[in-house]
């Protein structure tokens, strides 16, 4: 997985302005790819489908800050540390379409992203530490012929502005099956979640917009 797009820390609430926006890359170094285990569950009652998958990545880095990053001044190096959890349960409900099942329902993504930028001279820090579940419209397409099939599943939401905190999220999954034998299966696909939001903590106000994205690669076992 790997992690592009910007990121603004201002050290009062109110809003961040737009000369805050920093991306994440050139001014914190971050944004290689990195290996991540990828783990994925489906139980289908017959109409009923629920599915669940779950990733986590680390990354560290070291750049200089392109504007003000909370209390920390533009042109300041820093070291960065980025964590970053998804887990994703989805509810389905089949409808066959012939040669393709289509599969509307609701879907809850669950983030935990901390964030933080040390300065490499004096050792003082800001992060951003958010834990946030987000209900979100979702469906999922099927189509198989033989023993290859294709799935792909797209959530979202959108959110209006409710006390300076908003968000857009669109996650969208993709992968081709190979089912080699009865109960045995390997697979291949590509994951992006858009998330662009803003909020406030007590103190600070920040705003990200990024895209995790990565491939995937794995077997299975059906039964």
């Amino acid at each position: 997985m790997s992690i592009d797009g910007d990121i603004a820390l201002a050290s009062a609430t109110g809003g961040v302005p737009a000369s805050a926006s920093q991306d994440i890359a050139s001014a914190f170094g971050l944004g290689d790819d990195q290996g991540s285990p990828y783990l994925r569950g489906q139980l289908d009652l017959g109409t009923l489908v629920f599915t669940a998958s779950a990733f986590q990545f680390s990354e560290r880095g070291q750049g200089v800050l392109n504007a003000t990053f909370g209390g920390l001044a533009a042109a300041t190096a820093v070291a960065t540390e980025l964590d970053f959890a998804n887990a994703k349960v989805s509810g389905t409900f089949d409808i066959d379409l012939g040669p393709v099942k289509l599969s509307p329902g609701l879907a809850l993504d669950v983030f935990d992203f901390q964030f933080k930028a040390t300065e490499t001279t004096f050792g003082n820090s800001e992060q951003i530490d958010e834990f946030t579940p987000v209900p979100m419209l979702f469906v999922r397409a099927e189509a198989g012929v033989g023993l290859v099939a294709a799935v792909a599943e797209v959530g979202w939401l959108q959110t209006p502005e409710i006390d300076n905190a908003e968000l857009a999220l669109l996650d969208l999954e993709a992968m081709v099956e190979l089912r080699l034998a009865p109960g045995f299966q390997l697979f291949a696909g590509y994951r992006s979640i858009d998330i662009d939001g803003k909020g406030e903590t007590e103190t600070e106000s920040f705003e990200v917009d990024l895209n995790v994205s990565g491939w995937l690669i794995g077997g299975g076992v059906r039964f």
